[in-house]
C-alpha cells in the first residue's frame, strides 16, 4: 500500500486520527465563556507541531532507506548487466531494470536513476519550509489576536509555494530534467522517450476559482529490442506494453496469480503461459495478441510492473 514508505504512511494515518481526537477533546474541554482560550490553542498547536515533526522525520528516514536500497540494487544491476530472467516478479525495480538491459549500462544511466530521489528530497524540503512558515504565521494570529502575522507570513507562504511550482514546471525545471533522466536511464534497455505528459495550470473548481496543475497525456517509451519494435505507454499508474510480432489472435487474463489463456489460444502460447511463474504481481494484467503484435494492458500497476509485462510479452513473442 505504501511501498517503501510504510512507517511514515502508517504514522500519517493513525497520527491524524490521534491528533483529531486530541483536538476534539481539547475543544470540548475548553471554557465556553473564554473568548481566547490560550492554553487550549497552545495544546492544539503543540500537538500538531509534534505530529508534523515526527512525520517529516519518518518520511526522510523512509526516503533515505528506499533510495539507499535502490542505489545498491542499481549498482548491482549495472554490474551484472542484461541476463536471462527466470522470474521477474521476485525482482526489485532496479534489479529488473539492470537484467532487462540489452546494452551496457554506463555511469550516466546509473546517475539518471538516482536523480529522481534527489528531486524527491528537494520536494520534501519545500514541504518542510511551507509547513514551518504556516506555524510561524497561524498560531501568532490566535495568541496575539492580530492579523499582522498573516500579512507577513501569508505572502511568504505564497512565494514559497509559487517558487516550488515554477521550479517544477518552468522550461528546464524539475519535470523536464526528470523526463530527460528517464530517457537516459532507459537507453540501455533500448528505449527513448518519444512522448511525455504536459502539465498546465487550470481551474480545479469553478465555484471557488481554485487553480492548480493538471497532467495531460502519457509517458511513451519506444525502441527496438531483440529485433522487435517495442512501445510502452505509462499514464496515471496504468500501463500498455506492445511488442511487434505476428501471432494468431489470442487473449489471456490474470486470475488467481496466473496468466490464463482463453479458449482457442494456440498450443505453443498456452505452453508459454503455463511456464510463466505464479505471482500476485500479474494481477490486473490482460494480454491480447494478433497480427498487430502482443499487447499487455495493466490497470493500476506498481512502479516496475510494466517491466514484468515487457518480459512476458517478449517471452510470448519468441514462443
Amino acid at each position: 500500500m505504501f511501498g517503501g514508505f510504510k512507517r511514515s504512511g502508517l504514522f500519517a494515518i493513525f497520527g491524524i486520527l490521534a491528533v483529531a481526537a486530541i483536538v476534539v477533546v481539547a475543544g470540548l474541554s475548553a471554557d465556553p465563556t473564554d473568548a481566547n482560550p490560550q492554553e487550549t490553542f497552545a495544546l492544539i498547536f503543540g500537538v500538531l507541531a509534534v505530529f508534523f515533526v515526527i512525520l517529516f522525520v519518518l518520511q526522510r528516514a523512509d526516503l533515505n532507506r528506499v533510495s539507499g536500497a535502490d542505489a545498491r540494487d542499481t549498482a548491482r544491476g549495472a554490474a551484472e548487466g542484461g541476463r536471462e530472467i527466470d522470474n521477474p516478479t521476485t525482482m526489485e525495480d532496479a534489479e529488473l531494470w539492470g537484467a532487462m538491459a540489452i546494452e551496457p549500462i554506463d555511469r550516466e544511466a546509473v546517475k539518471a536513476r538516482a536523480a529522481g530521489w534527489e528531486a524527491g528530497r528537494r520536494s520534501q524540503n519545500l514541504a518542510m519550509i511551507v509547513t514551518l512558515l504556516i506555524f510561524l504565521t497561524v498560531p501568532p494570529i490566535y495568541f496575539f489576536e492580530s492579523f499582522v502575522p498573516l500579512l507577513i507570513g501569508g505572502p511568504l507562504i505564497a512565494i514559497a509555494a509559487l517558487w516550488g511550482s515554477i521550479r517544477a514546471l518552468m522550461p528546464g525545471g524539475e519535470m523536464d530534467k526528470g523526463y530527460e533522466n528517464i530517457g537516459v536511464a532507459m537507453a540501455p534497455l533500448g528505449f527513448e522517450v518519444t512522448e511525455r505528459p504536459q502539465v498546465s495550470i487550470e481551474t480545479r473548481d469553478a465555484v471557488t476559482g481554485r487553480v492548480g496543475p493538471k497532467v495531460h497525456g502519457a509517458l511513451v517509451l519506444e525502441g527496438e529490442r531483440n529485433g522487435r519494435r517495442v512501445s510502452v505507454r505509462l499514464a496515471g499508474g496504468d500501463s500498455e506494453v506492445t511488442v511487434a510480432a505476428v501471432t494468431p489472435e489470442f487473449e489471456a487474463k490474470a486470475r488467481d496469480g496466473r496468466v490464463r489463456p482463453v479458449d482457442g489460444t494456440p498450443e505453443n502460447l498456452v505452453a508459454a503461459l503455463k511456464a510463466v511463474p505464479n505471482s500476485t504481481r500479474w494481477k490486473k494484467a490482460t494480454v491480447e495478441g494478433g497480427p498487430g503484435g502482443i499487447e499487455i494492458v495493466r490497470k493500476g500497476g506498481g512502479q516496475a510492473d510494466w517491466l514484468c509485462d515487457l518480459w512476458l510479452a517478449e517471452r510470448l513473442a519468441a514462443a
